[in-house]
């Protein structure tokens, strides 16, 4: 984590336009978010004897401003610099949950043509993560890794962490999370709306708060700003500057809080790859900071503009696993493999080769981690080279070891039972041990890898089948290769 979490009371502020009337303020968000709205309803009946008012099902996204209206941004009683870094933790803590629960789900499925589309939707998820963590080294803190806060109601999660395989409701609730503005939903999309929001509420037994997180963007876009003033070149198209000054007026960091951290930051040419559409922006001061929201917020989660974002992907994907009859493998449900259950419970791994694919698959998690933290963590005046080659490693360790472990626990029964038809699934349990230096990480990075061996070379000496220990010895090779990789950075 680098940095420990503080705890921290958000106020959702409500920025209604002040010319609309109570009751068409408040009808606004009829159904549509249940604690924003549930909060509505009781003040209004209580005023004017609606005590039977129902509200209306969800059919369509609620717009910018009415969510801006019914359910407001997140504020506290911390100065503006306090409380842009706790909502960049948050921010962080929302793009990593939201990649671990893309991946498990990319994992599972059986259909090449949706599984290309959430990996990459996961892939761009990182892309959000790296860059908020960007932002925070500007801004004076370091990185920030913890994701504890999935586990518990939160002010910002849209629904409650789950790793599960793909299946039409999964699909709507992840559609639904990245909904973005009404109006900026696709007309082709809009029949399918009422559907995929009622598979996504189903699922999750309850509305899914959408918009939670566009919001928590929101309110750091405007600390962000230098002032209450309009400005010439917006980076956040149609954002509404004098609505959230009528609430919020003067709430900006200072001029010289965000400076320009370019020389540590990733790059994105060590993190985009070949994908054009993947987020990684350095940042050199107050207007690299907003260009980097603005964007980040409307490929996925927020109310941007951005053609084909995460939103539209996700809904195409829906209506392609409505058109297929079996689109995943018999996944468990938040897998573990020793006394870590998450809270509400989960599958356990019992089979021997399961168990110890999912040590394997969580020390490559942790090894990814640590070469993020490892880019991040490099000094000032590090070379553009060196500092690639971490980022290099964890690209490697996830494509050539992360996904292949995740394939392999696909094929591995969840028990030794001979009837067990459920498979095991990558159990994202792993914490990484973090220290804000960049020798102790490669020290822990020495200390995992070692371990990594440790348990290739018992399924090497174990009972599994062939294919299985050929998996494992490719991703034994794999790790040569980021072993290799990182040794130069002990030179």
């Amino acid at each position: 984590m680098l940095t420990s979490r503080r705890p921290t009371t958000y106020s959702w502020v409500k920025v209604p336009n002040p010319s609309t009337p109570l009751l068409t303020r408040s009808m606004q968000g009829v159904g549509m978010f249940a604690r924003g709205f549930a909060n509505d309803v009781r003040e209004l009946s209580g005023s004017i004897g609606l005590s039977g008012l129902i509200p209306a099902p969800r059919t369509r996204p609620l717009s910018f401003l009415e969510a801006l209206e019914t359910v407001g941004v997140p504020t506290t009683s911390k100065t503006p610099e306090e409380e842009l870094l706790d909502l960049l933790q948050s921010a962080a803590e929302v793009e990593l949950g939201l990649m671990s629960q893309y991946l498990y789900a990319n994992y599972s499925l059986k259909v090449p043509a949706i599984s290309g589309v959430i990996r990459m939707i996961a892939i761009e998820e990182m892309g959000h993560f790296v860059s908020v963590q960007n932002l925070l080294i500007a801004c004076g803190a370091e990185p920030y890794f913890g994701n504890g806060r999935w586990s518990l109601p939160t002010d910002f999660q849209p629904f409650p962490f789950k790793l599960e395989p793909a299946s039409l409701g999964s699909l709507a609730k992840y559609t639904v999370a990245e909904m973005p503005d009404d109006d900026q939903v696709p007309t082709e999309l809009k029949p399918v709306m009422r559907d995929i929001i009622a598979a996504a509420d189903a699922l999750v037994k309850s509305p899914i708060e959408a918009h939670r997180v566009g919001l928590l963007y929101t309110q750091i876009y405007w600390l962000l700003r230098p002032n209450d003033d309009p400005m010439e070149d917006e980076p956040w198209e149609g954002f509404p500057v004098a609505r959230m000054a009528s609430k919020l007026k003067g709430r900006h960091v200072g001029d010289s809080f965000i400076k320009d951290a370019t020389n540590r930051n990733a790059l994105p040419e060590h993190w985009k790859g070949n994908f054009s559409n993947v987020i990684v922006l350095p940042i050199s001061g107050r207007q690299a900071a907003l260009q980097m929201i603005a964007k980040v917020s409307g490929q996925g989660e927020g109310f941007g503009k951005t053609p084909d974002g995460h939103f539209e992907r996700f809904a195409r994907a829906w209506i392609s696993a409505k058109n297929s009859p079996d689109i995943a493998v018999t996944a468990p449900v938040n897998p573990f493999y020793d006394n870590a259950a998450r809270p509400g419970g989960g599958d356990r791994i019992t089979s021997s080769a399961g168990i110890q694919f999912a040590r394997l698959a969580d020390g490559l998690l942790e090894l990814v981690l640590l070469c993020i933290a490892e880019n991040l963590l490099l000094p000032v005046g590090t070379a553009p080279a060196v500092r690639g080659r971490p980022a290099s490693a964890a690209v490697l360790a996830m494509r050539e070891g992360l996904k292949v472990a995740a394939n392999a626990l696909t094929q591995i029964p969840l028990t030794d039972d001979q009837g067990e038809r459920k498979v095991c699934g990558l159990p994202f349990s792993a914490v990484p041990d973090l220290e804000a230096d960049p020798k102790a990480i490669l020290k822990r990075l020495d200390t995992v890898l070692g371990g990594l061996r440790t348990v290739l070379s018992e399924i090497a000496q174990g009972n599994g089948s062939d294919e299985i220990k050929g998996l494992a010895l490719d991703i034994g090779t794999a790790l040569d290769d980021v072993e290799s990789i990182l040794s130069s950075l002990q030179r």
